[in-house]
């Protein structure tokens, strides 16, 4: 596993693909996070989760689910990659997501958390502009009834505010 944590560090397809196609590397194997820092409990990813974050091209992501990676697996939080790639600011990934059949109007978080809460929760205007030209209700609430707009009252982002309220936003909890 580790040869091809490596490989997908260095963008390096060619040997991504040699060994993807040996077939001896466990895909479902945890990624062990944090042992760097000689943590007391390290945290385990799925391997998908763990190229997001590390930067993987989106060629190498391809390349994964090419050989089997579920590109709509979830963490035992109900996270998901379209969530992951919206936190590590990845366009290309949402938008690989969203053309792989992840809706991006739901979410299997407990708390109802949407990618367009997440988005704005980011203050990331370009992300919300994708969820939007992919049909996203941009009024849609968590599990507390807190949409995108309530989101960034909450957090003081001024200029999130004025974006959603430009695109139509309503707030739900905040009047």
């Amino acid at each position: 596993m580790q040869e091809l944590l490596e490989a997908i560090k260095h963008d390096s397809l060619v040997k991504m693909r040699k060994l993807l196609e040996n077939g001896k590397i466990d895909l479902n194997q945890e990624v062990i996070i944090g042992e760097e820092y000689e943590l007391d409990e390290p945290d385990e990813t799925n391997i998908l989760f763990w190229s997001i974050r590390e930067g993987a091209s989106l060629e190498a992501i391809e390349l994964l689910v090419e050989y089997g990676v579920d590109i709509a697996q979830t963490d035992r939080d109900g996270i998901c990659a379209l969530d992951m790639a919206i936190k590590f600011k990845r366009e290309d990934i949402v938008e690989y997501c969203i053309e792989k059949g992840i809706d991006p109007n739901s979410t299997k978080r407990k708390s109802g958390m949407l990618p367009i809460l997440l988005a704005s929760c980011f203050r990331d205007t370009s992300m919300v502009d994708i969820l939007l030209k992919n049909g996203v209700d941009i009024n849609a609430t968590d599990g507390r009834g807190m949409s995108a707009m309530d989101y960034a009252k909450k957090l003081g982002q001024k200029k999130m505010l004025e974006y959603l309220e430009s695109k139509g936003a309503k707030h739900s909890v905040y009047k």
